[in-house]
Protein backbone atom coordinates (compact mmCIF):
# COMPACT_ATOMS: atom_id res chain seq x y z
CA UNK A 1 0.00 0.00 0.00
CA UNK A 2 1.27 3.44 -1.11
CA UNK A 3 0.87 6.39 1.65
CA UNK A 4 0.55 9.75 -0.86
CA UNK A 5 2.03 13.01 1.63
CA UNK A 6 -1.10 15.58 2.09
CA UNK A 7 -0.42 19.21 2.25
CA UNK A 8 -0.57 20.80 5.95
CA UNK A 9 -0.08 24.18 7.36
CA UNK A 10 0.65 22.75 10.58
CA UNK A 11 4.14 22.28 11.55
CA UNK A 12 6.08 19.54 12.33
CA UNK A 13 8.36 18.96 15.34
CA UNK A 14 11.32 21.02 15.15
CA UNK A 15 9.60 22.97 12.01
CA UNK A 16 11.72 19.94 10.41
CA UNK A 17 12.87 21.01 6.81
CA UNK A 18 11.56 18.96 4.49
CA UNK A 19 9.16 16.74 6.31
CA UNK A 20 5.93 16.17 4.71
CA UNK A 21 2.33 14.83 6.82
CA UNK A 22 1.61 11.10 5.30
CA UNK A 23 -1.42 9.29 5.81
CA UNK A 24 -1.14 6.70 8.48
CA UNK A 25 -3.59 3.80 9.50
CA UNK A 26 -3.55 5.76 12.81
CA UNK A 27 -4.72 9.20 10.67
CA UNK A 28 -7.28 7.07 9.06
CA UNK A 29 -8.98 6.22 12.32
CA UNK A 30 -9.14 9.67 14.07
CA UNK A 31 -10.13 10.78 11.08
CA UNK A 32 -12.95 8.27 10.90
CA UNK A 33 -13.78 8.84 14.74
CA UNK A 34 -13.89 13.04 14.14
CA UNK A 35 -16.50 12.84 11.00
CA UNK A 36 -18.67 10.63 13.22
CA UNK A 37 -18.80 12.82 15.73
CA UNK A 38 -19.57 16.09 13.85
CA UNK A 39 -22.43 14.05 12.63
CA UNK A 40 -23.90 13.50 15.71
CA UNK A 41 -22.00 16.81 17.43
CA UNK A 42 -20.90 14.50 20.22
CA UNK A 43 -17.69 14.77 22.51
CA UNK A 44 -15.23 12.41 21.91
CA UNK A 45 -11.10 12.18 23.35
CA UNK A 46 -8.62 11.68 21.46
CA UNK A 47 -5.51 10.30 23.57
CA UNK A 48 -1.60 8.67 22.59
CA UNK A 49 1.61 8.54 24.40
CA UNK A 50 3.32 12.08 23.95
CA UNK A 51 5.09 12.05 20.93
CA UNK A 52 2.85 10.00 18.97
CA UNK A 53 0.94 12.94 17.59
CA UNK A 54 -2.26 13.50 18.28
CA UNK A 55 -2.28 17.28 18.27
CA UNK A 56 -0.54 17.39 14.90
CA UNK A 57 -2.94 14.82 13.94
CA UNK A 58 -6.24 17.21 14.72
CA UNK A 59 -5.15 20.05 13.69
CA UNK A 60 -4.27 18.59 9.79
CA UNK A 61 -7.82 17.18 9.82
CA UNK A 62 -9.18 20.35 10.46
CA UNK A 63 -7.27 21.91 8.19
CA UNK A 64 -8.50 19.83 5.60
CA UNK A 65 -12.39 19.62 6.66
CA UNK A 66 -12.29 23.74 5.76
CA UNK A 67 -16.67 23.31 6.30
CA UNK A 68 -16.53 22.69 9.69
CA UNK A 69 -14.41 25.37 11.43
CA UNK A 70 -12.61 24.72 14.23
CA UNK A 71 -11.31 26.72 17.50
CA UNK A 72 -8.29 25.16 19.07
CA UNK A 73 -8.39 26.18 23.12
CA UNK A 74 -5.01 25.54 25.26
CA UNK A 75 -5.94 26.01 28.65
CA UNK A 76 -3.35 26.99 30.52
CA UNK A 77 -2.48 24.95 34.14
CA UNK A 78 -5.27 25.71 36.67
CA UNK A 79 -7.64 26.88 34.29
CA UNK A 80 -10.71 28.52 35.55
CA UNK A 81 -13.91 28.43 33.56
CA UNK A 82 -13.61 32.17 32.76
CA UNK A 83 -10.43 31.28 31.10
CA UNK A 84 -11.87 29.09 28.53
CA UNK A 85 -14.72 31.66 28.23
CA UNK A 86 -12.55 34.58 27.31
CA UNK A 87 -10.46 31.55 25.11
CA UNK A 88 -13.53 30.82 23.02
CA UNK A 89 -14.54 34.68 22.94
CA UNK A 90 -10.93 35.48 21.13
CA UNK A 91 -11.27 32.68 19.09
CA UNK A 92 -14.36 33.55 17.63
CA UNK A 93 -13.11 37.17 17.04
CA UNK A 94 -16.04 38.49 18.69
CA UNK A 95 -15.51 42.30 19.00
CA UNK A 96 -13.88 43.75 21.65
CA UNK A 97 -12.85 42.39 25.07
CA UNK A 98 -14.51 39.50 26.56
CA UNK A 99 -17.39 40.92 29.00
CA UNK A 100 -16.85 40.05 32.86
CA UNK A 101 -19.94 39.30 33.61
CA UNK A 102 -20.08 35.47 32.97
CA UNK A 103 -23.79 35.18 31.72
CA UNK A 104 -23.45 38.33 29.23
CA UNK A 105 -20.48 36.63 27.87
CA UNK A 106 -22.19 33.13 27.88
CA UNK A 107 -24.94 34.67 26.19
CA UNK A 108 -22.32 36.42 23.25
CA UNK A 109 -20.55 32.26 23.21
CA UNK A 110 -24.12 31.40 22.32
CA UNK A 111 -25.17 33.40 19.77
CA UNK A 112 -21.98 33.04 18.20
CA UNK A 113 -21.94 29.47 18.06
CA UNK A 114 -25.63 29.03 16.63
CA UNK A 115 -24.38 28.57 13.16
CA UNK A 116 -21.99 27.13 11.62
CA UNK A 117 -21.36 24.05 12.98
CA UNK A 118 -17.77 24.21 15.12
CA UNK A 119 -15.59 22.21 16.35
CA UNK A 120 -13.87 23.00 19.50
CA UNK A 121 -10.40 21.48 20.49
CA UNK A 122 -9.43 21.31 23.80
CA UNK A 123 -5.75 20.47 23.97
CA UNK A 124 -3.44 19.14 27.05
CA UNK A 125 -7.84 18.17 28.58
CA UNK A 126 -6.02 15.82 31.08
CA UNK A 127 -4.97 18.58 33.16
CA UNK A 128 -8.83 20.39 33.22
CA UNK A 129 -10.46 21.11 36.70
CA UNK A 130 -13.84 20.14 37.19
CA UNK A 131 -15.01 23.34 37.11
CA UNK A 132 -13.49 23.73 33.50
CA UNK A 133 -15.12 20.42 32.46
CA UNK A 134 -18.52 21.32 33.95
CA UNK A 135 -18.33 24.58 31.67
CA UNK A 136 -17.26 22.03 29.17
CA UNK A 137 -21.02 20.00 30.05
CA UNK A 138 -22.83 23.27 29.54
CA UNK A 139 -21.48 23.68 26.35
CA UNK A 140 -22.07 20.29 25.16
CA UNK A 141 -25.54 19.84 27.02
CA UNK A 142 -26.84 23.22 25.82
CA UNK A 143 -29.39 22.61 22.23
CA UNK A 144 -28.72 26.03 20.64
CA UNK A 145 -25.09 25.82 20.24
CA UNK A 146 -23.79 23.78 17.25
CA UNK A 147 -20.59 21.89 18.46
CA UNK A 148 -18.82 19.03 18.66
CA UNK A 149 -15.96 19.32 21.53
CA UNK A 150 -12.69 17.33 20.71
CA UNK A 151 -10.54 16.85 24.12
CA UNK A 152 -6.55 15.54 23.55
CA UNK A 153 -5.12 14.12 26.25
CA UNK A 154 -1.81 12.21 26.82
CA UNK A 155 -2.53 8.43 27.62
CA UNK A 156 -0.30 8.12 30.81
CA UNK A 157 -2.48 10.72 32.15
CA UNK A 158 -5.71 9.62 31.23
CA UNK A 159 -6.76 7.40 33.94
CA UNK A 160 -7.53 11.36 35.81
CA UNK A 161 -9.96 12.65 33.14
CA UNK A 162 -11.83 9.26 33.07
CA UNK A 163 -12.23 9.70 36.59
CA UNK A 164 -14.74 12.51 35.84
CA UNK A 165 -18.57 11.28 35.48
CA UNK A 166 -19.19 14.33 33.84
CA UNK A 167 -17.44 12.96 31.11
CA UNK A 168 -18.12 9.07 31.21
CA UNK A 169 -21.74 10.34 31.11
CA UNK A 170 -20.96 12.34 27.62
CA UNK A 171 -17.90 11.20 26.12
CA UNK A 172 -19.01 9.08 23.14
CA UNK A 173 -15.59 7.11 22.22
CA UNK A 174 -12.46 7.60 23.72
CA UNK A 175 -10.18 6.85 20.91
CA UNK A 176 -6.87 5.89 21.19
CA UNK A 177 -4.08 6.52 18.93
CA UNK A 178 -1.55 3.90 18.18
CA UNK A 179 2.21 4.36 17.48
CA UNK A 180 3.33 3.07 13.97
CA UNK A 181 2.87 -0.47 13.09
CA UNK A 182 6.77 -1.90 12.56
CA UNK A 183 5.65 -2.74 9.05
CA UNK A 184 4.52 0.64 8.37
CA UNK A 185 7.68 2.09 9.04
CA UNK A 186 9.39 0.53 5.41
CA UNK A 187 6.86 3.09 3.55
CA UNK A 188 6.08 5.58 5.87
CA UNK A 189 9.65 6.88 6.38
CA UNK A 190 10.86 7.46 3.28
CA UNK A 191 7.30 9.45 1.78
CA UNK A 192 7.43 11.63 5.27
CA UNK A 193 11.09 12.95 4.32
CA UNK A 194 13.88 12.53 1.36
CA UNK A 195 16.00 11.56 3.64
CA UNK A 196 15.10 8.02 4.48
CA UNK A 197 14.41 7.03 0.79
CA UNK A 198 17.59 5.44 0.30
CA UNK A 199 17.82 4.02 3.67
CA UNK A 200 18.35 0.22 3.88
CA UNK A 201 14.62 -1.41 5.53
CA UNK A 202 17.22 -2.92 8.03
CA UNK A 203 18.53 0.58 8.96
CA UNK A 204 15.07 1.73 9.83
CA UNK A 205 13.68 -1.35 11.61
CA UNK A 206 16.74 -1.51 13.80
CA UNK A 207 16.48 2.31 14.09
CA UNK A 208 12.35 2.11 15.12
CA UNK A 209 13.42 -0.75 17.37
CA UNK A 210 16.29 0.63 18.98
CA UNK A 211 15.15 4.49 19.34
CA UNK A 212 11.96 5.53 17.62
CA UNK A 213 9.81 2.75 19.00
CA UNK A 214 7.03 3.86 16.14
CA UNK A 215 7.15 7.59 17.76
CA UNK A 216 6.65 9.97 15.01
CA UNK A 217 8.25 12.93 17.27
CA UNK A 218 11.34 10.51 17.63
CA UNK A 219 11.74 9.77 13.57
CA UNK A 220 11.51 13.56 13.57
CA UNK A 221 14.45 14.35 15.81
CA UNK A 222 16.64 11.63 13.97
CA UNK A 223 15.71 13.21 10.60
CA UNK A 224 16.60 16.31 12.55
CA UNK A 225 20.30 14.68 14.01
CA UNK A 226 21.29 13.52 10.54
CA UNK A 227 20.15 16.45 8.63
CA UNK A 228 22.53 18.45 11.27
CA UNK A 229 25.30 15.61 9.65
CA UNK A 230 24.59 16.60 6.51
CA UNK A 231 25.45 20.32 7.61
CA UNK A 232 28.43 19.60 9.35
CA UNK A 233 29.84 17.59 6.46
CA UNK A 234 27.95 18.04 2.75
CA UNK A 235 30.63 16.13 1.24
CA UNK A 236 29.61 13.15 3.09
CA UNK A 237 26.27 11.98 2.95
CA UNK A 238 24.81 11.44 6.28
CA UNK A 239 24.88 7.73 7.08
CA UNK A 240 21.72 6.32 9.09
CA UNK A 241 24.05 3.49 10.20
CA UNK A 242 26.75 6.01 11.70
CA UNK A 243 23.65 6.85 13.93
CA UNK A 244 22.43 3.08 14.49
CA UNK A 245 25.90 2.41 16.11
CA UNK A 246 25.69 5.89 18.67
CA UNK A 247 22.37 4.40 19.63
CA UNK A 248 23.01 0.35 19.54
CA UNK A 249 23.57 -0.63 23.57
CA UNK A 250 26.46 -1.42 24.54
CA UNK A 251 27.13 -4.53 25.81
CA UNK A 252 29.04 -4.60 29.64
CA UNK A 253 33.15 -5.96 29.28
CA UNK A 254 33.86 -9.44 30.29
CA UNK A 255 36.08 -10.28 33.32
Amino acid sequence: MTHQPVASPAPHYLNLPGARTVTTQTVRAAAHALDRAAREQSMICLTADPGVGKTFTLHTLCEQRPDLPALHLLPRPQARPDDLRHSLYRALNLPGDPPQDPGICDDYLRHALMHPPRLVTVDEAHQLSAACIEYLRYLHDDPDPQVTIVLLASQPRLKALRSKQTLINRVAAWHLMEPLDPDEILTILPAFHALWQTTPSHTLTRLDSLWANGNLRRWAALTHQLQAIRHRHPDHPADPETLLRRLRPRLPRTA
